[in-house]
């Protein structure tokens, strides 16, 4: 089976519990996923084209997903990102990382992230297929240490919270096209939103397909990053409503 479209996007659980029309002026922070929930199968041709190391390769797509969410969210609101200045917000972004934890939960019925995680099974080398069903589950952040939230909270004024939780890119070699010798390859991007006071307001997964022919990061940045960012971005304002800060002129 060969797509035809550029990219695609998956349906996704969400819980969403805030009330409609009710807005924030407050900033919006972005956690970037940790290095080590980078699974991809595709480095090696990203190598072989750039000469990129793998760190390299998995760094770079997590500094574009962050920059891309980052472009999208700054049209209507100000944005906290832990990659504005490394040296400085190193510490909160490792603080935070410890005081979180990651579950699959399903997709169709994501937990709050205050609630006791569970171990689960089905889950291989990152493989998340991402069709709508309750036997599916996505990477969703827990919060094993409350006072985190209120800690950027106060540091940051930051209202509420995206976070990254895991950057899978595969193979689905049940697209190839014998004719072309090409097959679709996959983004997979598991999210989690949150508000400052912890309640998990959206969560669940954005996709996008890209060629096996195409292994330009910068290509597939904007190919595929660009409309998952332009998706989560839409889930969060379709919940959180914020209130659009003038820009100074």
């Amino acid at each position: 089976m060969v797509f035809s479209s550029t990219f695609s996007f998956a349906q996704e659980g969400t819980r969403n519990n805030e009330i409609p029309g009710k807005g924030t002026s407050g900033k919006v922070c972005i956690v970037p996923f940790e290095p080590k929930l980078y699974m991809s199968e595709i480095d090696q041709k990203i190598n072989q084209q750039t000469k990129w190391e793998w760190e390299t390769i998995r760094e770079n797509f997590r500094h574009q997903l962050d920059n891309q969410l980052r472009s999208k969210l700054q049209n209507n609101l100000s944005v906290v990102s832990f990659y504005a200045d490394s040296a400085k917000m190193a510490k909160d972004l490792a603080y935070t990382y410890k005081s979180t934890s990651l579950s699959y939960d399903p997709v169709s019925k994501p937990t709050d992230a205050k609630a006791p995680s569970k171990k689960t099974s089905g889950i291989t080398n990152g493989q998340i297929i991402v069709e709508q069903n309750s036997d599916k589950k996505f990477m969703n952040t827990k919060l094993t240490n409350t006072e985190i939230l209120n800690y950027l909270n106060k540091k940051y004024a930051s209202e509420y919270f995206i976070f990254i939780n895991e950057l899978d890119i595969k193979n689905n070699m049940d697209s190839y096209d014998i004719s072309s010798d090409t097959y679709q390859r996959e983004v997979v991007v598991h999210y989690s939103i949150l508000d400052k006071t912890g309640k998990t307001i959206n969560a669940g997964i954005a996709t996008s397909s890209f060629s096996s022919q195409e292994n330009n990061p910068k290509k597939i940045v904007a190919q595929c990053f660009s409309p998952i960012a332009t998706y989560i971005v839409a889930k969060f304002n379709a919940v959180a409503n914020p209130n659009p800060i003038p820009s100074k002129n």
